[in-house]
């Protein structure tokens, strides 16, 4: 549901794109693709997009100059430029060293294109069908087999790996679920898989923060008081919080009268939102249904995370409990 993409920076270059408008116009629509279902790889420790920004972009002519940094600075502001390893032998010096930079990345976790000139293609010496040239991106089978919904059975192994794309550069991820409890494995199973999949990169892992939003009513076991459900979530999420080093923060929520009702199932990431109209519970594979996930547009995102803040949420907080 997200695809990580590599670009070189003399796509972004009037050398390569300034000869031919229809070229341009290629490089504005594959951004705002990548906005919408994307991530951008932020080569050589976030050097890759300031290589771009200070020295490339400034050649293009003006009209188009503008399209482009507003697309980076969507990129940006969703925290779609994600950042790989620094270059260890330090700065790349031409197109081709940053070439060898994605494809090191590449290795590591493959991405779903390393999109390339036409000149670099002519020299380089690998073979792989994520490398796509320039020109033909938006024809292209790589670029075309992105979806905005996914279908997949709940069960853990199709959980994991779904979420490992989502997930493996997110800072924050928030579980939304009224039915989400520690004593039904089910449940808890995925916050499982969320903890052990967020974060891994190929490389340093990114500790990020965990945010998991439930009805207190569905609480189990029944009858049991606040204070002890908010206990069981904090011993079950050390153990957790031992093992993957995340932070973890639980809320307990219950719908007021006359409102809305707690109801919808999401994940919501500081880069996607996506709806889980089935529910988060992990089941095993012979009684697991098949459901499907869909990826929400970013003004959805927002508004359904300021759902679950306690300043303006249309439901009533009745208790937190933090773990880190």
């Amino acid at each position: 549901m997200l695809y990580e993409f590599s670009m070189t920076p003399d796509l972004f270059d009037n050398s390569i794109i300034g000869s031919n408008e229809s070229l341009g116009v290629i490089l504005v629509q594959l951004l705002r693709g990548v906005a919408e279902n994307g991530l951008l790889a932020n080569l050589h420790k976030d050097r890759l997009v300031r290589h771009v920004s200070d020295y490339r972009v400034k050649s293009l002519r003006p009209s188009l100059r503008d399209k482009v940094v507003t697309c980076l600075n969507i990129l940006s502001n969703r925290h779609r430029l994600v950042r790989h390893p620094k270059n260890t032998t330090g700065d790349p010096q031409n197109d081709m060293e940053w070439l060898d930079l994605a494809w090191e990345s590449h290795q590591r976790i493959p991405f779903h294109g390393i999109i390339l000139s036409q000149i670099l293609l002519d020299k380089c010496s690998h073979t792989d069908p994520a490398l796509i040239e320039f020109s033909g991106i938006l024809d292209s089978a790589r670029w075309l087999s992105r979806q905005r919904t996914l279908t997949l059975t709940k069960c853990e192994a199709d959980y994991r790996s779904a979420l490992a794309s989502i997930l493996r550069h997110a800072k924050s991820l928030s579980l939304v679920d009224p039915w989400l409890n520690t004593q039904e494995s089910r449940y808890f199973d995925t916050v499982r898989v969320c903890s052990e999949v967020m974060g891994q990169r190929g490389h340093a892992r990114l500790l990020g923060r965990v945010h998991i939003h439930a009805e207190f009513g569905k609480q189990k076991p029944d009858g049991k008081s606040l204070n002890e459900y908010l206990e069981n979530w904090g011993k079950k999420l050390n153990q957790l919080k031992r093992q993957d080093g995340h932070r973890f923060k639980v809320f307990l929520w219950e719908s007021l009268p006359g409102s809305e009702r707690l109801h919808d199932r999401f994940i919501l990431t500081d880069q996607c939102g996506i709806s889980v109209p089935g529910g988060l519970d992990c089941r095993t594979h012979s009684r697991a249904n098949s459901t499907n996930w869909n990826l929400l547009d970013e003004n959805a995102r927002i508004l359904r995370l300021n759902d679950y803040d306690p300043q303006i949420s249309p439901f009533s907080l009745r208790g937190q409990i933090e773990v880190f």
